[in-house]
């Protein structure tokens, strides 16, 4: 299968995004994870991933692995075969988070400036587009096929004992549910970790999804491989069993991420016949709750067929037991591609839950995170903005990643070339690593640099701290809820799973001192004429001249501190000579009930062919200036210009310092 190629990170482009209005706030309760400012996780040391080989047991590692392989041809990746997971439209440019929902959360996010270690505040700030998570560069060619038989290369044949006994089936309770909970928690269990589910943490989990068979050109189940071995084997069984005693759900994961095998099932008339009686007999066979489809294709050239073969096998399924969920994984950017695999529109009545895989967002030649919750190029954000659109929100679980990517890069510094091509590693093997961690502000993800021998490395990864954030955001957008890809690859770390439901420490202590007011909570605001302008909580004193331009109006807030000011007067807004690009909103006793200092971006100049008129205000206020050519600036009450001085400066990691308290 052709991947198609990555575009070279470029300045992200304006492009017009519709307001949405902002959702409800959902309540504090245990399945959400309330919006507090919480100290930093202490973050346990991890045992190494025993389903994994050993060149993805620790960065030092890697580089011995980078020498075992042939010339151009980068070590597998532990993650699924022909993942293409986030990857933004074919021919495509970076997309910026505009102004609308998603940029609501910026005000929250922009807290977390703070990992296990603090640490510079630059970044690549460029992701790409993503590729596929379980396939090596070498491997994404057209000389050869990708899918579950490179995943199944690039991890050991296990040749599992069959099973002796059958799963005990889902307790009365749980088979008469709902297909989808409330607030889901959704891990993948490939079939090499197998081996080690007895220490996965099941009771956290709502669905466990077995990782997979593979579906044939003619709708039947390939019956050979690793796969089918899993699937047959009493390591299955237990698991299931465990799992049906926990109250979670286990679903059968169907894949097919073959081209041309895509094509011809999605074409020939008689596979959604075949497929939906091999599944509803693959399921009940195992005491199995349902199927989760992975197919994953490039063009628009199979969407028709795609949607009447998922939409016939789903409703033959559902036919069968209507309790049984039916969910899929797709793109991150598949709801705004047209062009793209999926037409999520259309699937949408069919599918009880879209598994969203919101990773593999990073540049292939620039070291970036690969699932950026925010960022100058498509993140977590936009792509449930994009969901959002077309699916309802009960029907969204956010899939995030126990694994990240590393580089060979010329020096450490957090702005250093990639001299190299990505490389996976496993969360457990990060961890274990004893590296220091460093935050990316930019897409509020962790990092780390380090050296073997004289190499610098740097890599990109997600942990509890960024997890956290990542849940905060569903919770936010009040979604089915969250996922995981892979069970196993975080060696078990009950911190990174605790993340997810909620109950783990959102890292939001500042870099500088005690954080600001409003900092860790979300806050927007209506600018003129523009609702849902994410505010970005400061702590003054400010450098630069002050000047008053206008005010702004509707706060909303998740700040019990800050609530008063929803029901207060407009707040004032300034522009300071030290910050360009960025505004001021300031709330000061005793004028208003609190005090707080943001900022946000200067919106873009806006066309405009009317005039407007303002009737004279009982207080001072002023209009902005200039929105366009012909834009007037009227004020009744006089600037003050105020000077403050105030320096912050931070170290980078560089290759001539490694030994530094700021950098590795």
């Amino acid at each position: 299968m052709t991947s198609p190629p990555r575009p070279t990170p470029s300045a992200p482009q304006p492009g017009a995004r519709s307001a949405l209005p902002v959702p409800e706030l959902p309540p504090s309760a245990p399945d959400h994870l309330a919006p507090s400012a919480l100290p930093v996780p202490e973050l346990p040391p991890s045992a190494w991933a025993p389903g994994f080989p050993v060149a993805w047991r620790s960065p030092a590692d890697l580089a011995v692995a980078e020498r075992q392989v042939a010339p151009g041809e980068p070590p597998v990746v532990p993650g699924r075969g022909g993942r293409i997971a986030g990857r933004v439209r074919p021919g495509g440019t970076p997309r910026m988070a505009v102004v609308g929902v998603a940029a609501a959360v910026v005000a929250l996010v922009l807290g977390g400036l703070v990992a296990a270690v603090a640490g510079p505040s630059g970044s690549s700030g460029h992701p790409g587009s993503a590729f596929a998570a379980g396939v090596s560069a070498g491997a994404r060619g057209a000389s050869g096929p990708a899918g579950n038989r490179l995943a199944a290369g690039s991890h050991p044949s296990l040749d599992l004992p069959a099973a002796t006994t059958a799963p005990e089936p889902a307790p009365p309770a749980l088979a008469a549910s709902g297909p989808v909970q409330s607030h889901e928690v959704f891990g993948y269990a490939p079939y090499w970790t197998l081996p080690q589910s007895p220490a996965f943490d099941v009771a956290d989990l709502t669905t466990l999804a077995y990782f997979s068979v593979d579906a044939n050109a003619d709708g039947s189940l390939d019956q050979s491989g690793p796969g089918w071995n899993g699937y047959q084997s009493q390591d299955l069984v237990n698991l299931v069993t465990r799992s049906h005693a926990a109250g979670d759900r286990v679903v059968l994961t169907v894949t097919c991420f073959d081209q041309s095998t895509l094509d011809r099932i999605t074409s020939d008339p008689g596979a959604p016949a075949r497929l939906a009686a091999a599944l509803v007999g693959a399921v009940r066979a195992k005491s199995l709750d349902g199927v989760n489809f992975d197919f994953e294709g490039l063009g628009s050239a199979d969407q028709v067929g795609l949607t009447n073969l998922l939409s016939t096998v789903s409703h033959a399924l559902h036919a069968a037991d209507p309790h049984w969920q039916v969910s899929m994984a797709s793109y991150a950017s598949a709801a705004g591609d047209p062009g793209g695999f999926y037409d999520i529109a259309a699937l949408a009545p069919s599918i009880d839950a879209f598994f969203v895989m919101a990773y593999d967002m990073n540049s292939r030649t620039q070291p970036s995170a690969t699932s950026p919750l925010l960022g100058p190029a498509f993140n977590d954000a936009t792509a449930l903005e994009e969901f959002l659109k077309v699916v309802p929100a009960s029907k969204v679980i956010l899939g995030l990643p126990y694994y990240g990517y590393d580089w060979a890069t010329v020096d450490g510094t957090p702005t250093s070339a990639a001299t190299g091509s990505e490389s996976p590693l496993p969360y457990s093997a990060i961890a274990g690593s004893g590296h220091p961690t460093y935050w990316d502000p930019v897409t509020d993800t962790p990092w780390t640099a380090y050296q073997v021998g004289t190499q610098w490395h740097r890599t990109y990864f997600d942990d509890p701290t960024s997890l956290a954030l990542k849940a905060q955001l569903a919770s936010f957008f009040h979604i089915a809820g969250v996922g995981i890809w892979a069970l196993g690859m975080d060696g078990n770390d009950p911190a990174m799973l605790a993340a997810l439901r909620g109950n783990a420490p959102v890292a939001k202590d500042a870099l500088h001192g005690p954080p600001p007011p409003g900092w860790g909570y979300l806050t927007f605001a209506t600018f003129q004429g523009t609702a849902n302008i994410p505010l970005t909580p400061i702590d003054p004193p400010l450098s630069g001249s002050v000047q008053l331009v206008g005010t702004l109006s509707g706060i909303g807030t998740t700040d019990p501190a800050l609530a008063c000011l929803q029901s207060g007067p407009p707040l004032q807004v300034l522009s300071d000579t030290a910050l360009p690009g960025l505004l001021l909103v300031q709330a000061a006793t005793p004028g208003d009930c609190a005090s707080a200092l943001w900022t946000f971006p200067v919106p873009a100049p806006t066309p405009s062919t009317t005039t407007s008129t303002t009737q004279a205000p009982a207080s001072p206020t002023s209009s902005s200036a200039p929105t366009t050519s012909t834009s007037t600036s009227t004020t009744t009450s006089t600037s003050t210009t105020t000077s403050t001085s105030s320096t912050t400066s931070t170290t980078a990691p560089g290759a001539s310092t490694p030994a530094t308290t700021t950098g590795p």
